[in-house]
């Protein structure tokens, strides 16, 4: 048996890249002035009207943009999704190879863990196998946004306030930072001033942690930034590497020898 935890990683890393790269290209087209035609020549049927106004170009530009943005948090949430069904096959085999778990068992557990959502998988992987990450807290609420924008275009309902006031999506996130001799703190985040920031006394340039969140009320419409998007593709690709480490882990306490590739045989 070999797992080539490379390519299970890979399938997380493709999420993450598909998301930027879409983001990038709808995010700035729809801020690009210049690209106004959205008629396409080769359908036969036309829909709508060939030309509008100025102010409903500019409305479906926002929407437009609005929805590159959501759809690059679905796309980067089920591909995460599809990279833990990955790790659950792996962790069914290494216990189904030591007698841990009995193949009919294992071909049970492997479509019922695929139905779930992320947070459940998270779940499902840590109190089976021991399979851990330290964000795991994180993708509760946003699997729930991802949720709220598929199946309710984005308005959020009592399914997503859970029985609270308020739905808050949060995740974990960095801001650079410069900290004055007087103990200020200067965010360099996105969007800089014209001209940039000019401090008199000077400082020390410094990465500060911390927990980014968005709260919604019931009938609100769910907004992301690009950069909210960019954050939480981090955050994946962090979680992804841990739960790779994690897995080798549960490999070895299993007696699986690990090559020097990262490659568990048995």
């Amino acid at each position: 048996m070999t797992i080539d935890f490379d390519r299970i990683k890979g399938i997380a890393l493709r999420g993450i890249r598909r998301a930027t790269v879409f983001l990038g290209l709808g995010v700035n087209a729809a801020r690009n002035e210049s690209i106004t035609e959205y008629d396409l020549a080769e359908t036969r049927i036309k829909l709508l009207p060939l030309k509008v106004s100025a102010q409903e170009l500019k409305d479906m530009k926002q929407n437009f943009e609005k929805w590159i943005i959501w759809n690059s948090l679905r796309e980067l949430i089920e591909s995460f999704g599809i990279f833990l069904d990955a790790i659950n096959q792996s962790c069914l085999l290494f216990a189904t190879s030591k007698g841990r778990v009995s193949s009919k068992d294992a071909d049970k557990r492997g479509p019922d863990f695929e139905r779930q959502g992320v947070e459940g998988k998270l779940r499902t992987l840590r109190e089976r196998f021991n399979i851990t990450t330290k964000s795991e807290n994180y993708f509760a609420s946003i699997n729930q946004a991802r949720n709220c924008i598929t199946h309710r275009q984005g308005r959020v309902g009592k399914e997503d306030l859970k029985g609270n006031d308020s739905f808050t999506p949060t995740w974990r996130a960095f801001d650079i930072i410069i900290q004055t001799p007087d103990g200020a703190e200067v965010s360099l985040q996105a969007p800089m001033p014209e001209g940039g920031i000019y401090l008199k006394d000077g400082g020390t340039v410094g990465l500060k942690v911390l927990e980014r969140l968005r709260e919604y009320k019931l009938g609100d419409i769910i907004e992301f930034t690009p950069m909210d998007i960019n954050e939480i593709c981090f955050l994946v690709n962090q979680v992804s590497s841990e739960i790779i480490v994690s897995t080798i882990n549960y490999a070895k306490e299993l007696g699986i020898k690990i090559t020097e590739k990262n490659l568990p045989e048995s």
